[in-house]
């Protein structure tokens, strides 16, 4: 049996995608030479066969709660490492602090002015814009080549940069609304509804999400310019 879809998008998108040894974090992603790699290792807390790295007689499962995200030095490490040296409790422990910190991350601070409140939200839409026009399905590879593996990449991108921008906004909206007039709340719910179904069908395919208001991104370009 292999790890299932939800699983690993459980995995990635609360890691963030990123190495979850402390002092780690590397991207589980690499860019280079306009080549993108998936580096990350779906590690197993408890191994999958007896024999194996923390093994114990049932064997270990594949699901979420027991996977953490690393990076290939980091999972070489610790199944390479003596019996004893990297118990199941520590991995639990760095996965946990790992995931608290991507959420506490994911806090939005609050701004003293709608155009520092703006520009904060541009530059997420801008990140999330490039990977869309980059990897997503309308993108000029997946329309080039269907069977190539940008869809791979796209899912994971989705998870580890994506939904955890979105998740930014949100909370950057609803922390700062002082700062947005009336007329910015109608645009501001239709890019909550297009973010939260866009989360969720992420996880389970969902039919009529809402598709990305460029009209909320209009305004958000617009009032970052004003001083």
């Amino acid at each position: 049996m292999s790890i299932g879809e939800k699983e690993i998008k459980k995995l990635w998108g609360l890691a963030a995608g990123r190495c979850s040894r402390p002092g780690c974090q590397q991207e589980c992603i690499t860019f280079a030479n306009s080549e993108t790699t998936v580096v990350g290792e779906m590690a197993h807390v408890i191994a999958k066969k007896p024999s194996g790295p923390r093994g114990i007689a049932a064997g270990g499962e594949d699901t979420y709660e027991n996977l953490v995200l690393l990076c290939p030095t980091h999972h070489t490490e610790v199944d390479k490492a003596p019996d004893g040296t990297y118990p199941p409790d520590l991995l639990m422990h760095w996965k946990q602090t790992h995931e608290a910190a991507v959420a506490t991350a994911l806090k939005s601070p609050h701004f003293s002015s709608r155009a520092t409140l703006c520009g904060h939200i541009e530059r997420l839409l801008a990140e999330n814009k490039s990977l869309w026009a980059t990897y997503g399905p309308e993108s000029a590879a997946a329309q080039n080549n269907p069977y190539s593996n940008s869809y791979k990449l796209w899912r994971l991108r989705k998870l580890s940069t994506i939904i955890p921008n979105n998740r930014k906004i949100i909370n950057a909206i609803q922390n700062n609304a002082h700062l947005l007039d009336q007329s910015a709340y109608g645009l501001d719910c239709k890019f909550v509804e297009h973010a939260e179904g866009f989360e969720q069908s992420s996880c389970e395919k969902l039919e009529d999400v809402p598709r990305f208001p460029s009209d909320f991104e209009g305004m958000i370009h617009g009032c970052s310019k004003t001083q």
